[in-house]
């Protein structure tokens, strides 16, 4: 699913750009699908990892800004839909925070 969305042109590139863009599929996976953990980590390095993201990106032959800005848009999607299902369900207060994942709520004893 993610790799088709990475692949923009099915087929080229070397043998390292398709490894490339298999991380970045990989990761995009982990973000959406992951357990909590993997899911952060790879939120981590979409959003705030310049360096390491611009690097990955160049080697994959995709333009990091654009996949950034991209991924920004879906994100917000995501939220927006979770804020109006809340607001559907009649809660009165929104878990989300701005950043973009839902907040861990403390376990009460």
């Amino acid at each position: 699913m993610f790799e088709s969305a990475i692949h923009h042109q099915q087929g080229k590139g070397t043998a390292e750009e398709k490894l490339w863009r298999a991380v970045i599929a990989k990761t995009l996976e982990e973000w959406v699908r992951g357990p909590l953990r993997y899911s952060r980590i790879a939120e981590e390095f979409l959003f705030n990892d310049d360096r390491d993201f611009r690097a990955v990106c160049s080697s994959a032959g995709v333009d990091p800004s654009s996949l950034r800005r991209r991924l920004q848009n879906i994100r917000a999607r995501g939220i927006q839909n979770e804020a109006v299902q809340l607001r559907n369900r009649g809660q009165k207060k929104s878990n989300l925070p701005h950043g973009g994942m839902l907040r861990q709520q403390p376990v009460s004893a």
